[in-house]
């Protein structure tokens, strides 16, 4: 097996099924993570169709499925707290569907963390400097100072991918922003939720409270749309600057509780909600995976699912090649492109459907209309088997090849 040394910069979804899937085929993976252990906090995410997939030849799917979060609930709330809307948590699952595994974040990450091998190498609180790559290999510098030659890097660094930066050039060439931004903190219980997700539409913004259950963490998301704003995202007092500045004068019934959380949380993910898109994903003996290469964003729910199968894929047809990256590097991105595309227009797709009004005249049609549903369309509202149908379309979007034979 040629090229046997590959760093892996970001332990992520990405990085972590990366190194599983090097280590199970021989290669020596190094796992580089700019924060101080593996990152917690975000909010519950999905395993689809062909995650599924990997999860099982991960063999790691029974513990995924232990690990679920079983919403019971998930509400439209107007304004003053008054429920709009109301359906079980298995709204829009048909019989293909209920299959899908959501998960938090952090039970998924520590999953990974038990299943990887041992002698996978991790180097936390450390990020890369430079990167130069030669006949030989790729030196890297550490922003530490330590100097070290792989064979391969790999970047699964995420949405602002400092390997993308390095190798490819500046994320304004590949970033797509949509227009808005995200904020998502773990907050008390104050409202006594029990595996509750509480949604509210304001103009141009949304409030969501999700309750995981009662040994669970409960968390906020507020998103609100804006042109660009300049900030730094090391900053983030600044940037829970600015989701007061947004929030702070809205009349919403707890709004000042849920900012009070925000004052006291230490786990404030915070971003604009942008795609990214690329021609190429490997230059020379760098590749990108994950959000690095094709970030899908949180709408239609994906970007987990999409980082697990891009990571079975790179190292599986690195396997195939037996290390010849030319070759691995080629085939992945022919075997993945086209789900990666579909996944960035189901994003794009429930972006428009789930439209967020901009008038208080447009929230208050919105849930008057939702007010009027007889009980029975309530359970289907809005369209829950199409849209079902677009995003298991896009979770299958890809054949797997089972690279473990």
């Amino acid at each position: 097996m040629n090229n046997q040394k590959i760093l892996i910069s970001g332990a992520g979804a990405a990085g972590q099924c990366l190194a599983y899937w090097l280590s199970r085929y021989g290669f020596r993976p190094t796992v580089c993570e700019r924060s101080p252990a593996p990152r917690i906090g975000g909010f519950a995410i999905d395993l689809r169709g062909a995650a599924l997939t990997v999860a099982e030849r991960m063999e790691i799917i029974n513990e995924c499925m232990d690990n679920r979060v079983h919403m019971q609930t998930i509400a439209r709330l107007d304004q003053y707290g008054d429920v709009v809307w109301k359906t079980d948590g298995n709204f829009g699952a048909g019989e293909v569907a209920s299959r899908d595994i959501e998960i938090l974040r952090d039970d998924l990450t520590a999953i990974l963390q038990k299943a990887i091998h041992k002698d996978v190498e991790y180097i936390f609180n450390d990020t890369i400097s430079t990167v130069e790559q030669t006949e030989q290999g790729v030196d890297v510098l550490f922003k530490s100072g330590i100097k070290r030659q792989f064979d391969l890097v790999i970047g699964a660094d995420g949405l602002h991918s400092n390997v993308r930066k390095l190798v490819f050039g500046p994320e304004s060439q590949f970033a797509r922003p949509l227009g808005m931004y995200i904020g998502i903190f773990t907050i008390r219980n104050f409202l006594k939720m029990d595996r509750e997700w509480h949604m509210s539409y304001l103009p141009n913004k949304i409030i969501n409270i999700m309750q995981y259950g009662h040994d669970k963490h409960t968390r906020a998301m507020l998103i609100f749309k804006s042109d660009p704003i300049p900030y730094n995202r090391r900053n983030v007092s600044e940037q829970k600057a600015i989701l007061k500045g947004q929030f702070r004068d809205d009349n919403y019934w707890v709004i000042s509780k849920i900012l009070d959380a925000l004052d006291e949380a230490n786990d404030l993910y915070f971003d604009e909600v942008t795609q990214i898109h690329m021609d190429n994903w490997s230059l020379g003996r760098v590749a990108l995976i994950g959000d690095a290469a094709s970030a899908t964003t949180l709408f239609g729910g994906q970007g987990t699912s999409s980082a697990v199968v891009a990571a079975y894929v790179l190292a599986g047809e690195l396997k195939e090649a037996k290390g010849d990256y030319k070759t691995a590097f080629e085939r992945y991105g022919e075997v993945f492109k086209g789900y990666a595309s579909k996944n960035q227009e189901l994003a794009l797709l429930s972006n428009h459907e789930f439209a967020i009004p901009t008038t208080w005249e447009e929230v208050e049609k919105m849930n008057t209309e939702l007010r009027g549903l007889t009980e029975e369309a309530k359970q289907n509202e809005p369209d829950s088997t199409s849209a079902g149908d677009f995003i298991q379309n896009a979770a299958n979007a890809i054949n797997l090849k089972d690279y473990t034979q």
